[in-house]
């Protein structure tokens, strides 16, 4: 727990697909306020002039469904050119680190969780009390993903883009399996809550 705020600040992180937001729901169950960074991501691409138009220069049309951005078609463009990416995290990363923080400021909450998929590919670790990797192998990924209607390509891409899965789990402070039933995954969670508590 850290001494200047009083409350306990738990990342929560995995690779795509792996059952992060399941895990973050179990947590709210259990009493923790948590934000998630890919929400914060979706609110400033809808909602954020600068960041709208920024993208919209860039991209033009090839990104506008209806006026409007289409984060599938982004996802298309930057999972398939890694400078393209690194552009638009340039863009995101240093507005949404404010709004997480800004939200951890204000939290009234004892117990805080905030859901970072690219935490330890941001070096990150250093704002957490403790960090938590939720784990499925990259077949279930791969799995849930085409279950989603992506492509294997698609796929592959959106995987290979994250540091893998077993990497995250080292750096790590808890890990978590999420590729087994959500009940399962449950009393993990519910574990981990009375283990930090």
């Amino acid at each position: 727990m850290t001494e200047r705020s009083k409350k306990i600040v738990l990342g929560l992180t995995s690779g795509i697909a792996c059952g992060k937001s399941t895990a973050c729901k179990f947590f709210n169950n259990l009493g923790w306020a948590s934000i998630s960074t890919d929400q914060v991501v979706e609110d400033l691409m809808k909602r954020d002039d600068e960041v709208i138009s920024e993208i919209k220069n860039r991209w033009g049309s090839d990104v506008l469904n209806n006026s409007e951005l289409d984060k599938k078609k982004i996802g298309g463009i930057v999972f398939s050119d890694a400078n393209e990416k690194t552009w638009l995290e340039k863009i995101l990363h240093p507005k949404v680190r404010v709004n997480w923080k800004k939200w951890l400021k204000e939290s009234e909450a004892r117990l805080n969780v905030i859901e970072i998929p690219l935490l330890f590919e941001n070096n990150l670790s250093s704002h957490f009390d403790f960090t938590v990797c939720v784990y499925s192998s990259e077949k279930i990924q791969m799995k849930r993903l085409l279950d989603r209607g992506l492509t294997n390509e698609e796929s592959n891409a959106r995987i290979s883009s994250q540091l893998p899965i077993i990497k995250k789990s080292q750096l790590a402070d808890f890990v978590v399996l999420g590729e087994a039933s959500f009940i399962f995954l449950e009393r993990q969670i519910s574990s981990l809550h009375a283990s930090i508590t």
